[in-house]
């Protein structure tokens, strides 16, 4: 394990941000599964017709700028110290502590909290609802 333990109050508060990077690593996924896809159509066109290798390259060209944008999304959760667990439905987890464990922190794009957690052998479907902090009497 490596990087910082949050607070669920200190992760709510990368909410903002991490939310509008997950939104853009949704789209960004998408665009890049239709780069590869149109990538292995031309790849197939220009296997039967060596004068289509020049759109061949193009469309590679595609892929590489894609997949680097995408990539540097990823590298922006992780620099605000969360990992991106589900690129669909973007998903992002941070290390958190519940009872004396540590956990990730559970969130997924649309939740204006983060209000679950699973264990780290654990995924999103086992996702529980964080421990109501005690009130003072």
């Amino acid at each position: 394990m490596k990087g910082k333990i949050f607070t669920p109050d200190e992760a709510n508060r990368t909410l903002p941000l991490v939310s509008r990077i997950a939104d853009d690593i949704v789209a960004t996924y998408a665009k890049v599964n239709r780069a590869l896809q149109a990538y292995e159509d031309e790849k197939a066109r220009a296997e039967a017709d060596e004068s289509r290798l020049a759109d061949l390259r193009r469309r590679d060209e595609d892929v590489a700028n894609v997949l680097d944008r995408f990539q540097a999304l990823i590298e922006e959760i992780e620099a605000l110290g969360g990992t991106v667990k589900d690129y669909e439905r973007g998903l992002v987890d941070f290390y958190g502590e519940v009872d004396g464990e540590i956990v990730y922190l559970c969130w997924q794009r649309g939740e204006d909290q983060i209000r679950f957690w699973h264990s780290l052998d654990e995924g999103f479907g086992h996702r529980r609802a964080l421990p109501t902090p005690a009130t003072a009497a």
